[in-house]
C-alpha cells in the first residue's frame, strides 16, 4: 500500500477542512430540523453532507492514512470545543475502523467504501456517547459551562434501546445517502472527463 506523501497530506488536510464544514452545516440543519437543542440528528445530517467529500477523498488520495487523518482533525475539534475530554475518542476509533474497511478494497471498491463511510460517520457521536456512558459527569460539565438546569434536561439524550436504535438508524441512512450522492457525483465527473465509459 502506498504511503501518504507531503502532497497527499496537504490534499487530505483540505478535505478534512471541507468535511469539518459539512459537519458544521449538518449541525445547523439539525438545529433547524429539531429545535430541542439536543443535536440527536446532527450526525445524520453531517453524514448526508459529508458523504461526497469522503468519497472524493478516497478517489483523489486513496492511500492508507487519509481517513485516519480526517478523523484526527475531527477528534481535535471535539477535544478543543468544550466537550468533555473523552469526546474525541469515538472519532478516532470509528475513523480507524473506517480506514481498515476501505483499505480492504484498496480504497476502490464502492461497497467497502460505503461501509467504511457508514462506520466513519459514527465518529460524530462523541458527545452523545459521553451522555450515555458518563451522564452525571456530562451534566456536571454543562453546568460548569454555565448552562441552566432546563437546558441540561432538554439536551440530554436518554440511553434507552429505542433512542439508541433510532439514532443509529438515522446515521446509517444518512451515511448511505451521502455515500450514494458522492459516488454518483464521482461517476458523472469521470464520465465527463472520459475516464469512465
Amino acid at each position: 500500500m502506498k504511503e501518504l506523501k507531503v502532497k497527499d497530506v496537504m490534499v487530505t488536510g483540505a478535505f478534512a477542512a471541507l468535511y469539518f464544514l459539512c459537519v458544521g452545516l449538518g449541525t445547523l440543519v439539525a438545529a433547524l430540523f429539531d429545535r430541542s437543542g439536543n443535536m440527536m440528528y446532527a450526525p445524520a445530517f453531517a453524514a448526508i453532507l459529508g458523504g461526497p467529500v469522503y468519497m472524493l477523498l478516497l478517489a483523489k488520495v486513496g492511500k492508507c492514512g487519509a481517513i485516519s487523518l480526517v478523523s484526527a482533525v475531527m477528534a481535535c475539534f471535539f477535544f478543543m470545543s468544550g466537550y468533555m475530554t473523552a469526546a474525541f475518542l469515538p472519532s478516532l476509533v470509528f475513523g480507524i475502523f473506517g480506514e481498515l474497511i476501505a483499505k480492504q478494497g484498496q480504497y476502490k471498491q464502492k461497497g467497502l467504501n460505503t461501509v467504511s463511510f457508514v462506520v466513519f460517520s459514527f465518529g460524530n457521536l462523541g458527545p452523545i456517547i459521553l451522555m450515555w456512558l458518563m451522564r452525571d459527569a456530562y451534566e456536571a460539565s454543562l453546568v460548569a459551562r454555565g448552562k441552566s438546569a432546563e437546558y441540561v434536561a432538554r439536551v440530554m439524550v436518554d440511553f434507552i434501546p429505542a433512542t439508541v436504535l433510532g439514532l443509529s438508524a438515522t446515521i446509517v441512512v444518512g451515511a448511505l445517502v451521502g455515500a450514494f450522492v458522492g459516488q454518483r457525483m464521482l461517476a458523472k465527473s469521470f464520465k465527463k472527463s472520459g475516464l469512465l465509459e
